[in-house]
Formats: C-alpha cells, structure tokens, sequence
C-alpha cells in the first residue's frame, strides 16, 4: 500500500538521498496492519510528520530543525502544503485545512491508543482494530505520494531557477570582460565600414544598445584576423 510512495522516494533518491530515511518506517507500517495496528497508526503519524518537517526544513528560508521540533502533525502538514502551494496551485487551499485535519485525526488516535506512546500500561483498555488501521494506511500513503511528488516537483523547478540564474551570472561575468576601449581596431573597421551620421558612432551604438550583436560581429571579426595571419 505504501509502495507508490516508496518508488517516488526511490525514483528521486539521488537528488534527495535523505529520504530514504522514511522507506523502513513504511515497510513497517506496512508489517503491523494486522497484528498490531497501533503501531501501524503511530507509524504513519511518524510519516506525515517526519515527511512534513523535511519539506518545510527544505523550502522554508530560515527555518531551523528546532523552530519545529516541538509542533505536533497537524501544524506541521498544514504548513508544508502551503510550502507545496506557493507560486503554483499544487495544493488548494481548502485540501490543505482538510489533509490537516486528517492529519490530526491521525495524531489524535495515535496519543490515545499508541502501543508506546505517553508510556502506557498494559493491558491497553482501547485498541484499533486491523480495518482502522488499514483504513489509516491508506489515506496516510495517498497523503504521503501527493506530498511527495509536489515536493519533488517543486525542488526540481527551483533547481532549474538557480541553475538558470548562475548560469546567467557567469554569462554576465564573461561579457563584462570585453570593453569598448581594448577594441579599437574592431571599432574603427566597424565606422569604416558602416558609416552613421549621428552623434554615436557606429560601433558604440551597437555596443551600447545591441552588445550581444556586438560580441558576434567582434569573434567573426578575430577569426578574420586570424585566418589572414595564418
């Protein structure tokens, strides 16, 4: 049931290798559906909140692991949907407050039934059976592939925008490196050869208003150069 959810995290584990850190806890959601069920429960909740705090840690600019270590799961997966639902509609609104709410839900029963939580005696006088349990399993894994894939979805997009943007800083790095001034010969073959009446001449206007044209005509005009030296 958790393996749509497992092959999102194996499928993208090179470029999120933290991850993988949630495939032992899905196996043994997983193992514990029908002979203890509220371990499968407390596991699940352990999902939405461990998964949660990852994103937000990843997408929330300043955010510290202890600024969120004390939120319980339904704060915590609400604020990593809105993380989800910046800059594009991958979450709505609404299913944000509404997977929260389950997500509480989760917590909920989880605090009150968990097999170890808040050191509870035995014999437990409320126990989950093994349909809640796998009832539980489900939704928390279709939460968990929605989240997942959103977020996945989202670091690759924001990658690309700071590739994209370094790429353009070396770009813009490379043409601050040619100057009007070095290029005399160049300039003078240009007004010569494109007379321009006007108070610009001819090789300044293109490098002062069109300089990518002008570093294009300026390589052709070196490699010119070069074949006739040769």
């Amino acid at each position: 049931m958790m393996r749509p959810a497992e092959l999102l995290i194996i499928e993208n584990a090179i470029e999120c290798p933290d991850f993988r850190y949630y495939l032992p806890l899905m196996k043994k959601a997983e193992r514990n559906v029908t002979n203890h069920p509220d371990i499968c429960i407390e596991t699940c909740k352990a999902l939405l909140e461990g998964v949660s705090k990852t994103i937000i840690l990843s997408l929330e600019e300043g955010v510290k692991p202890e600024d969120i270590k004390d939120l319980d799961v339904s704060p915590l997966v609400k604020r990593a949907g809105k993380l989800l639902q910046q800059d594009e509609t991958i979450i709505e609104e609404s299913f944000v407050t509404r997977v929260a709410s389950v997500a509480h839900f989760i917590g909920v029963l989880r605090n009150e039934r968990g097999d170890i939580s808040h050191g509870k005696a035995v014999p437990k006088l409320i126990q989950s059976n093994d349909k809640l349990a796998n009832a539980i399993l489900q939704v928390s894994s279709g939460l968990l592939i929605y989240m997942l894939d959103a977020f996945f979805t989202k670091l690759r997009d924001k990658r690309a925008r700071l590739a994209q943007a370094e790429l353009e800083k070396d770009q813009a790095t490379d043409l601050e490196q040619v100057s009007y001034a070095d290029n005399d010969d160049f300039n003078s073959w240009l007004d010569e050869s494109y007379p321009y009446e006007g108070k610009l001449t001819y090789s300044f206007a293109l490098f002062s208003l069109y300089y990518e044209d002008y570093l294009v005509r300026l390589e052709e005009f070196r490699d010119h150069a070069e074949e006739e030296d040769v």
